[in-house]
């Protein structure tokens, strides 16, 4: 309803009247309609049809398209809705064509010229034969005009054959907008790239929505991000243009030419395995390729500088050491990397040229496949391009990665190795949880050859590596600059609870008959043995708390991940040894076996109070580990520790199943009242079917425990 309509109905005004003065209404429909205007321009700034998202407008949309022949006002309302608000639209993600068809006159009518008409014959300056490029006109108005970012989310074009009946081929899918890719890119390439092809080729729905999108993007000069998805002619057919434009004008800039002028993010499907020539202002580029093509064979030897202000490159695939050193010698002043897949080939493809000394510092890679082990680097040669890498990204590690990053890349600062499921799930990796390892069982150290060897060295995220005790003891760290670091210290030397009690023994007798007591007692060989094994434990736990002392930047320190992560309920259902029967109030819980006895106790008599310089202290994680807390440490920490705003390690009320600590509830109790300002949180791997989302975190249900009771 319009706004001033409302003083046009006496029932309404009788209404309002005993409890809103007809000055205080008008009041409020004038600032209605203020904010109206203001707030508008905002809601429409980023405009998506996203079915995920707005899955309501989606359906209706879609009801509306199928409805168009018996309802046709129903789709008017939608493009009226899009043409009225056009002008507003700054980011459109392009999930249906209507919103072409509503903002871009004549968007699906045959164009005139063709595409093929682009191109005359003529022999001025070229040559007989030669194809000379005449822009086209930009045929119908756009209503969008303002557009800073693109993204083409039509993967296949099934959409436009509902929508564009006369073209249809199916009339029985219910599929809606389109889930597959209808053609082939190279043969879609094929059949627009060449004159004479063109001139016959029909004007197909995917030909008319290409040059639709074209348009579009012509008509927006402050286009600054453009993603092209799976439809790689939509970019490739204005820049060839462009390039034979400017070619035939001797290389100046042509009028056509400053639609490019502010693009800075393009994605783009990889034609073949050589970059495509770039406006200069592009400086971020994803190429979107297919797995397993072999085809770094194919172009290898064409490879030549293409792009020299391209500083970002995000590549989906690459399938060999050959496809990347060609990917590197096209791009000679990038600085980021980003590989989401590595192909590791059937057979090794010789390499006859060295690697190229690349200017990249980041370098962000994902998963492997075709057959690579999880254990070692894709491939172990290519870190001789990096001699400059400063941040490094994976989500798998071994010992041979870790000593080519230290032989080949020392001017490493942040190293990041997230093998959690999530990031294995993400890359499409079967690969089971990260589950806490076996006491006495063999560990790989990874990590102490960059402790030792990498100065520069300020970020190191490893939460699932592990150091051992004893490398820790033989080389001193170099990275004494270190600001976080997360990753287990492991192998110490420890006691078991019997073991305790007897030294505990040994101690009170050793004490009463330095007391004067008359009885004497001599130690046994064994009794011996296990004292210095005491020893040695408190000994080798204060070196490392001395090692951890120097590194005085330290913001972030986790000693363990939470290991307390299972797949589901059903897997404590089904192992019934994870169930006990609480000797204190004989209820039921399960006992996750998470806590890893040859790890740090943070004790003040086994060197806990070394750390006090550690003033720059932010965050403190001891999940999983048997950290041996009491009260005089809770106080100790919260004095010494004047920057700490969140400790992991002793909350665990988001577990299933886990029994109530009363020492454990105290301490929380003692550092919530000396340090409110501390949060204590606990963190959170795995799911479960009984998890309830809450504002306060995860919350699950008890349930389970009445099948045991």
């Amino acid at each position: 309803m319009n706004a001033e309509r409302i003083f046009d109905i006496p029932e309404l005004l009788d209404a309002i009247a005993p409890h809103l003065p007809l000055s205080t209404l008008y009041q409020c429909v004038q600032v209605s309609k203020v904010w109206h205007t203001i707030f508008i321009p905002h809601l429409w700034r980023s405009f998506s049809e996203n079915p995920a998202r707005c899955r309501t407008w989606f359906h209706n949309l879609t009801n509306a398209v199928h409805a168009r022949f018996d309802r046709p006002q129903e789709l008017e309302w939608y493009k009226d809705v899009y043409r009225r608000h056009a002008k507003y639209i700054r980011h459109l993600t392009l999930f249906t064509p209507v919103i072409l068809d509503a903002c871009r006159e004549d968007a699906f009518e045959p164009l005139a010229p063709p595409l093929s008409d682009c191109y005359t014959t003529g022999a001025s300056g070229a040559g007989a034969g030669a194809r000379i490029a005449t822009m086209p006109a930009v045929s119908g108005r756009s209503l969008i005009t303002n557009l800073e970012s693109f993204t083409n989310e039509i993967i296949g074009l099934l959409a436009l054959e509902i929508y564009l009946p006369k073209f249809a081929t199916r009339t029985d899918s219910m599929n809606l907008f389109g889930t597959g890719l209808d053609y082939g890119v190279e043969a879609t390439m094929e059949s627009v790239a060449g004159a004479e092809e063109t001139t016959k080729a029909s004007r197909s729905p995917q030909t008319l929505f290409i040059e639709a999108c074209q348009g579009l993007i012509l008509c927006n000069p402050k286009l600054k991000t453009l993603n092209c998805g799976y439809t790689p002619w939509m970019f490739y057919g204005i820049q060839e243009r462009l390039e034979a434009m400017g070619e035939a004008s001797g290389g100046g800039d042509v009028g056509g030419a400053t639609v490019f002028r502010s693009l800075k993010n393009l994605s783009i499907v990889a034609g073949n395995d050589r970059i495509p020539v770039l406006p200069p202002s592009v400086t971020r580029l994803k190429l979107i390729g297919e797995f397993g093509t072999a085809g770094a064979l194919r172009h290898a030897s064409q490879a030549k500088i293409t792009n020299k202000s391209l500083e970002v490159l995000e590549m989906t695939c690459i399938e060999s050491e050959l496809h990347l050193q060609t990917i590197l010698t096209q791009v000679p002043a990038l600085k980021t990397l980003k590989i989401l897949w590595f192909t590791i080939p059937a057979f090794s493809i010789p390499i006859s040229s060295p690697w190229p000394l690349s200017q990249i510092t980041v370098l962000k890679c994902q998963s492997r496949g075709g057959g690579a082990s999880i254990t070692v680097p894709a491939y172990p040669s290519m870190f001789q391009s990096f001699p400059l890498l400063v941040e490094y990204h994976d989500i798998m590690w071994s010992l041979a990665l870790a000593t080519q990053l230290a032989e080949h890349c020392p001017l490493l600062e942040v190293i990041r190795v997230t093998r959690d499921a999530v990031s294995f799930m993400s890359s499409f990796m079967s690969a089971p949880k990260v589950g806490p390892r076996q006491v006495g069982g063999p560990v790989t150290d990874c990590v102490s050859v960059l402790l030792t060897t990498l100065p520069r060295l300020r970020v190191l995220e490893m939460p699932h590596e592990m150091v051992k005790a004893e490398n820790v003891l033989e080389r001193p760290w170099v990275c004494l600059d270190l600001e976080e670091f997360w990753c287990q210290i492991v192998e110490i030397p420890y006691l078991t609870a019997e073991e305790e009690q007897t030294t505990q023994e040994i101690r009170r007798r050793e004490e009463e008959g330095a007391q004067g007591s008359d009885q004497q007692h001599a130690r046994t060989d064994e009794e011996d043995e296990l004292m210095e094994l005491h020893e040695s434990c408190i000994s080798t736990r204060k070196q490392i708390m001395a090692q951890l002392a120097k590194l005085t930047s330290l913001k972030y320190l986790s000693l363990s991940p939470d290991f307390k992560t299972r797949d589901d309920l059903s897997e404590n259902r089904q192992g019934l040894k994870h169930v006990y029967k609480s000797l204190r109030d004989g209820r039921n819980y399960i006992r996750y076996d998470d806590v890893l006895p040859d790890t740090l106790h943070l004790r003040l008599d086994t060197g806990l109070d070394q750390l006090a310089c550690l003033k720059k202290l932010e965050f403190l994680n001891f999940e999983s580990i048997d950290h041996r807390l009491d009260t005089a440490e809770i106080e100790w920490m919260a004095r010494e520790f004047p920057r700490l705003k969140e400790t992991r390690g002793l909350v665990t009320d988001n577990y299933i199943g886990v029994e109530p600590n009363p020492k454990v509830d105290a301490l929380i109790a003692l550092l919530r009242r000396l340090r409110p300002d501390v949060a204590q949180r606990q963190s959170f791997g795995g799911h479960a079917t009984t998890m309830a989302h809450t504002s306060f975190g995860f919350t699950y249900s008890n349930d389970w425990e009445k099948e045991y009771s």
